[in-house]
């Protein structure tokens, strides 16, 4: 894939990702667009790192939402229990609620853990890219991104993700791939 095929398809899969906080199928698809895109620059740069760095990034950002999914699943499940518990107690329910509380902690602790180590890879691949094409909005993308994961427990990081997303795709679209970079 050349050089301008792959910016546009990360481009766009950084916008679709954005648009994924309302529409999850869509946000699947950018992720995944955007990391095509990001690998195909990584092998036009001939930089292994910054390929190694897109696919984690992907990966654990996969795993921080299945854990998440699957958690709160569990959760759901719990709480559904408690309910049941309340509703009709055998002779108590507290068990039920710990548990369920004990679930949720650990679900979102191990969520956290996982969407820090994608948001820190997303990071590193916006430096990369910011320096091989001097666009700025790379840089502070990936800051964004990563500080947005940070405080994605309080709900302004989400905003900032949102955000961080939308410049990902503008720098996406806007940046000039240098020639020499493209050639093999």
């Amino acid at each position: 894939m050349d050089a301008e095929t792959a910016k546009i398809l990360a481009g766009v899969g950084a916008i679709l990702a954005a648009v994924g906080a309302f529409e999850h199928i869509v946000g699947i698809i950018g992720v995944i667009l955007m990391l095509v895109g990001l690998i195909s620059l990584a092998d036009i740069f001939g930089d292994q790192k910054m390929r190694s760095d897109s696919v984690m990034w992907f990966i654990y950002a996969i795993i921080a939402f299945l854990v998440l999914t699957i958690g709160g699943a569990l959760s759901l499940f719990s709480l559904f229990s408690l309910m049941e518990f309340a509703l009709f107690p055998p002779g108590g329910f507290g068990h039920m609620a710990l548990l369920g509380i004990v679930v949720f902690i650990i679900v979102l602790v191990i969520a956290f853990v996982f969407f820090l180590l994608s948001a820190d890879k997303f990071k590193s691949v916006m430096a990369v890219l910011g320096q091989r094409t001097g666009e700025s909005l790379f840089g502070t993308a990936g800051t964004l991104y990563y500080w947005g994961a940070v405080l994605t427990i309080v709900i302004v990081g989400a905003v900032l993700l949102f955000v961080a997303l939308i410049l990902a795709g503008i720098a996406f679209l806007t940046a000039k791939i240098p020639q020499a970079s493209s050639q093999r």
